[in-house]
């Protein structure tokens, strides 16, 4: 035994069997303790004992001494490793029940003492405007309590049925239940239902006094065992089941303003909780997980989904049977609820933008405002909010009909602040559902933008002026794409495309782009493309063909184009104070340069024109400076089919618009169809969300905002259709020059050669061969910088606007004049002659559509002189007079004869003599100061003929 006692090892593990013998009791876990240590210590002290007992039964001990000795020095070899490595479990366990006991203790010593009045007590939230002035008071209680004897079996069933299963055998804590919800989360990530009836009373009340809904991390390890403590020891040793279960049916907040299950019944249903039926009580049960997501007001679907998997418990539990199971779910949620309830009606002047605040403010907390009083500084602005009240409440704007609706936001671009919203029409209630936020339809022509345009000024350094081309085209896969008037305007400026929202050369503009390139940016503004497999967003996304966006999405990602590129995170509160801790919670906006100011600059530009041509009238929105793009989604067959709409029927209509100050998005449409709204329909020439846009930005967009132009942008006017872009030129006609903007040193430098004057002809000659003159010349070459065929699909479409190279010739009289005598492609050109013939041709060079830049010409003479005509004939004028007044002026001349040749008037080349003869005497001229008759000859001579006429006249 002595020798026992002087091991080192033997006491270290004596010591250490002490330590945590005491550590287990004060655990509590005395019994554990004591097994754990006696197991141990038998383990590592079996040897020596056993060897003890050998010893002492020997009867010749000196015989085998040495035999004894080596044994006992082997053993202790083997056994010196196996101690050690069960030392450190020893340890390790020890700590382990050191470390439980320690978290244990904290839990008691830090659990708050469960009070059942403060499940009920609730101190309304106060919301302030952008001025910090008070709005409103959300969460004042709209309660009735109810006894356990109150409750229809029904109800209790149901709750029972979906959140703990064992709630009459548990002691406030499954074991069982636990360990299977605990491994689920270790190895899916996904467990979850740990909580019994009881732990769920006891996290309504610690959650919102302490550990604000903590899920992860070392606070959501304490609260969970915080809420076992608390079940188990505080609420299950002092409380009945059936009084735990009316702390649990009364406390809950159960959606559109109600707390507890008879409010909830009154509300939902308007009757009381003891008269549910069994798919209302299902539909209860199953607002305890998420009130406000299974709001049946709200989200009739998801409150729809949620009411079945509580009927399939109840079935599986065996509370009902497969028949009440298939009876209750074929009941439609609009069938159960009461819709004249008090709190349904009931709305405050801002409810949209409360319930925006609301929501926003319980996913970046995890605290409901609702439930959990606080102070909310958000960033309403009253007279802003106003103006989007009066628009849909129709006081400064018609709607169609009483089922069109409509979702609006309007955002700070410079603080990322929502201002104003517009959740819908006909929203009598709160939290319901929000068109402004919730929505996601498509988007339309308003993704043009987004997808197409900005990338490529971005990232290619485009123009404005970036040349497409607008002609029959198809997607990648063959698909055929069509505009909207299903119609080709060819050759236009990036700016016109957008403005005139063609999907074509918007199609080309996203093939032109890297695909990363997009979804890079357009994820960087917060929008959703659908990306696939291979991480490519599709090619309907040019055309806003995708699954869709919100009007809170869409202003946000606007307002980059309105604050110089900026993407700031849309919010419409600034900071929460928690009342019962005053913690101060600041709303964590992140301000993030997603393109160059010279790029956001030029989109804004863009958008203006595009405002002026997509909105028409409704552009006129005070003298403000603005942009916007129109959208419009499409039906399919289908439904087109289904509820016989016209073929120009239309789903949803966007406009986005920025200013220097805000964004704003208009959704119009309808939600959903039914029977009774399948008559009203949009269609392609409806314009009634372009007049809710302007009735919207009147009352939001400033006057005398302006952008002002960053250095790295340059204005340049450039002759349209050159390619690459070129300089106009004073040439240029005015129709054809357009000024564009550029990025600072991607501008053309170089002035088009289109328009200016062409080289004339060389070598002109004439060869005459009888009657017949052939004139020939050397052709001249015209470079063409113009790369136009690479924008087109198919390159025979390209067309300038100026045509081919054309000589015109001309016959030129000794006055100077010019004769057209026709037009030559090649460099040869045939002219009949005759007497009358010009003796001199002039040749030009022009464009056979475009005579403003024609060559000066050049010229060559030839003569005539060897054609004869076949007949000459001369004849006095018919005009001419034989009386004239005194004091007239008279002068017979060439005029007053006509000589033609072959059928031609040659006089201009016959030789007329004139002579005045008066009394028989020759004189110079006609005196018409006295009376008298006057003989006037005129001799002819032409083609070796002579021809003799003359006449009278008489002054009186």
């Amino acid at each position: 035994m002595k020798e026992f006692f002087k091991k080192q090892d033997n006491l270290i593990i004596l010591f250490v069997s002490i330590v945590a013998f005491i550590a287990g009791c004060l655990a509590k876990h005395t019994k554990l303790a004591l097994i754990i240590v006696l197991l141990a210590d038998i383990f590592f002290f079996y040897p020596e004992i056993k060897q003890l007992f050998k010893r002492k039964g020997r009867t010749n001990m000196s015989t085998n001494l040495k035999a004894a000795k080596k044994k006992i020095k082997d053993l202790k070899k083997k056994k010196k490793y196996g101690k050690l490595i069960l030392l450190i479990i020893l340890g390790l366990i020890i700590m382990g029940i050191i470390f439980v006991s320690l978290f244990g203790a904290y839990i008691v010593i830090n659990a708050p003492k469960f009070d059942p009045n403060d499940l009920y007590a609730s101190e309304p939230s106060t919301v302030y405007d952008i001025d910090g002035n008070e709005v409103a008071k959300l969460g004042a209680e709209i309660r009735e309590n109810i006894t356990y004897n109150q409750l229809p079996e029904i109800l209790i069933d149901a709750i029972v049925a979906t959140e703990d299963s064992n709630f009459f055998q548990h002691n406030g804590f499954d074991l069982p239940r636990f360990m299977v919800a605990s491994v689920k989360q270790v190895l899916t990530h996904g467990g979850g239902g740990a909580s019994t009836l009881t732990m769920q009373v006891a996290k309504n009340d610690v959650t919102k006094k302490k550990y604000k809904m903590a899920a992860s991390g070392f606070q959501g390890l304490v609260r969970k065992f915080t809420d076992i403590y608390m079940a188990v020891f505080q609420i299950e040793k002092k409380y009945s089941k059936q009084e735990i279960l009316e702390f649990y049916v009364n406390s809950y907040y159960l959606g559109s303003g109600a707390y507890g299950v008879e409010q909830a019944s009154l509300t939902y249903f308007g009757k009381e909780a003891k008269d549910l039926t069994l798919p209302e009580a299902a539909l209860i049960a199953g607002l305890f997980q998420a009130p406000d997501a299974y709001d049946p007001y709200k989200n009739p679907e998801k409150a729809l989904q949620r009411r079945n998997q509580v009927l399939r418990l109840m079935k599986r539990h065996n509370y009902i049977t497969e028949d009440e199971f298939n009876a209750a779910t074929s009941i439609k949620i609009e069938d159960m609820l009461n819709t004249t309830s008090e709190e349904k009606s009931s709305s405050s002047e801002w409810q949209a933008f409360l319930d925006t605040v609301v929501s926003e403010v319980k996913k970046d907390t995890g605290l409901n405002p609702n439930v959990v009083s606080m102070e909310i500084y958000t960033s309403l602005d009253r007279d802003k909010q106003r103006t989007i009240n009066d628009v849909m409440d129709g006081k400064t704007y018609e709607w169609q009909n009483d089922f069109a609706d409509a979702g609006i936001i309007v955002q700070d671009v410079n603080t990322g602040e929502i201002v104003a919203v517009g959740a819908g029409r006909n929203r009598n209630g709160k939290l319901l559902y929000n068109n402004a936020t919730m929505l996601n339809k498509q988007i339309g022509s308003t993704s043009k933008p987004l997808y197409d345009y900005a990338p490529g000024i971005e990232y290619q350094n485009w123009s404005t002026y970036q040349l497409f081309v607008d002609e029959p085209y198809t997607y990648s896969d063959g698909t055929e794409i069509n505009n909207w008037d299903r119609k080709y305007n060819g050759l236009m400026t990036l700016r016109t495309a957008l403005a005139q929202s063609r999907n074509i050369p918007a199609l080309k503009a996203f093939q032109m782009n890297k695909n990363s390139d997009i979804s890079k940016f357009v994820k960087s503004v917060g929008l959703h493309p659908e990306v696939g497999s291979n991480g490519i967003i599709h090619e309907a996304h040019s055309i806003g063909g995708y699954t869709g966006e919100s009007p809170k999405n869409m202003a946000a990602a606007y307002a980059v184009f309105g604050n110089g590129g900026y993407y700031i995170t849309p919010h419409s509160y600034r900071k929460v104070i928690i009342n019962s801790t005053k913690e101060v919670i600041e709303k964590k906006v992140e301000k993030t340069r997603v393109l160059s100011e010279e790029t956001a600059y030029m989109m804004a530009s863009l958008l203006q024109s595009s405002a002026q041509y997509g909105l028409g009238a409704q552009a006129s929105i005070g003298g403000a400076t603005f942009g916007a793009k129109t959208g419009t989604s499409n039906f399919d067959s289908g439904t087109i089919k289904r509820w016989g709409f016209g073929d120009n029927a239309v789903n949803d209509l966007w406009v986005d618009g920025v200013s220097p100050d805000y964004s704003i998005s208009v959704w119009y449409g309808y939600k959903e169809r039914t029977v009774e709204n399948q008559k009203y329909y949009s269609t392609s020439f409806t314009i009634a969300h372009r007049k809710l846009f302007q009735a919207v930005a009147k009352g939001v967009f400033k006057k005398g905002s302006s952008w002002t132009k960053p250095e790295g942008v340059v204005e340049v006017a450039i002759e349209m259709g050159s390619w690459p872009a070129a300089l106009a030129t004073d040439a240029t006609p005015e129709s054809n020059r357009v000024t564009e903007l550029f990025k600072s040193g991607t501008e053309p430098t170089e002035g088009s050669s289109k328009y200016t004057k062409l080289p004339d002809v060389t070598g002109l000659k004439g060869s005459v061969n009888n009657t017949k003159l052939t004139l020939t010349w050397n052709g001249v070459t015209v470079a063409n910088k113009s790369q136009l065929s690479s924008l087109y699909k198919n390159a025979s479409n390209v067309n300038d606007g100026l045509g081919d190279i054309i000589y015109k010739v001309y016959g030129e009289d000794e006055s100077g004049n010019l004769t057209h005598l026709g037009d030559a492609t090649g460099t040869t050109f045939e002219v009949e002659l005759n007497v009358a013939s010009a003796t001199k041709y002039v040749v030009k060079t022009a464009y056979s559509n475009y005579a403003g830049n024609m060559s000066n010409g050049t010229s060559t003479t030839i003569s005539i002189a060897g054609i004869k005509p076949s007949s000459v004939s001369a004849k006095l004028a018919t005009d001419l007079y034989t009386t004239v007044a005194l004091n007239s002026n008279v002068t017979p001349s060439n005029n007053d004869v006509i000589i033609t040749a072959d059928d031609r008037n040659v006089t201009s080349k016959a030789k007329v003599n004139i002579t005045i003869t008066y009394n028989g005497n020759k004189v110079d001229k006609i005196d018409t100061t006295s009376t008298g008759k006057y003989n006037i000859s005129y001799v002819i001579s032409y083609a070796d003929q002579t021809f003799n006429l003359s006449r009278t006249i008489e002054v009186k």
